[in-house]
């Protein structure tokens, strides 16, 4: 079975994490995705993060797909949550299958500092989703090579595989933004997260 990894804050989540990781896991022809929300640091104040248990709620509403599994693995981790104990975790639960980490391009360029990214990369292949231009496809393929020995002539290489998508430039934090200022989420969040984010007086519908 090929399993795919996904992991962030959700903060809340939007169509842009949703359409990329459909689309990787057709491309990857995956047959489950692991969405896995990150916990709230303890090491520092965020004031917009919503709890945990919002988070989870969302996501579940957010990935409604039958390939789609939410995992709270790392919010329910009592260490740090480095994403190699993750992927650990997953390897014991599923020592016979390939796991894929879907990650952003963004990402992808400081995985170099990542705590023990060169077992990380022995361990599962390394997702990216990039922007589908010419230049930044050249400067993942750089990076891949100048900083981890990665050789990529082509798109797919032993550890890495970049996967090219439309430009959807929306995020998290714009999100926010975007209801502290009372403008239209439309378009950019599934209606059942905006319903649930002012039911539970969320972020901007705290007022």
């Amino acid at each position: 079975m090929k399993i795919g990894i996904f992991g962030g804050t959700f903060n809340p989540p939007h169509k842009g994490h949703t359409r990329m990781i459909e689309k990787m896991a057709e491309e990857l022809e995956l047959d489950k995705v692991i969405i896995i929300p990150n916990k709230i640091p303890t090491h520092k104040r965020c004031d917009d993060l919503a709890d945990n248990h919002h988070r989870v709620a969302m996501c579940k509403l957010a990935f409604n797909n039958p390939k789609f599994e939410i995992s709270t693995m790392e919010m329910d981790r009592d260490t740090d949550s480095y994403t190699i104990f993750t992927v650990n975790e997953l390897m014991k639960k599923y020592p016979n299958d390939e796991l894929h980490l879907i990650i952003g391009s963004d990402m992808f360029l400081i995985f170099h500092k990542w705590y023990k990214h060169k077992e990380l990369l022995e361990k599962c292949k390394i997702c990216v989703a990039s922007r589908d231009n010419d230049e930044n496809i050249q400067k993942l393929r750089a990076y891949a090579f100048e900083q981890l020995g990665i050789y990529m002539p082509q798109l797919d290489a032993k550890s890495i595989h970049i996967s090219l998508l439309d430009a959807y430039e929306v995020s998290s934090s714009e999100i926010r933004e975007r209801i502290n200022m009372e403008k239209s989420l439309y378009g950019l969040v599934d209606p059942e997260i905006i319903e649930y984010m002012e039911n539970n007086k969320l972020y901007g519908y705290r007022r």
